[in-house]
């Protein structure tokens, strides 16, 4: 007859690796987030009616010059 023993020991290790791998995702989604919120408060300009915008130095399209 077999001997009855309790689990006594639960191998929770893919549970873990999921767990800690979805705990740092969110946190870098979190501080990508507050990074981008810093610095991109530094590219809002107030407008003449008192509305901000952004203006991105990048993204901003320049006149070209005809060259002659």
């Amino acid at each position: 007859m077999r001997r009855y023993v309790p689990k006594t020991y639960y191998n929770r290790r893919f549970l873990r690796i999921i767990f800690r791998s979805v705990i740092s995702v969110v946190v870098a989604v979190v501080l990508i987030f507050i990074i981008l919120f810093f610095v991109i408060g530094n590219y809002m300009t107030p407008d003449e009616d008192g509305t901000r915008s952004l203006d991105i130095p990048w993204l901003v399209d320049e006149p070209v010059s005809p060259s002659e």
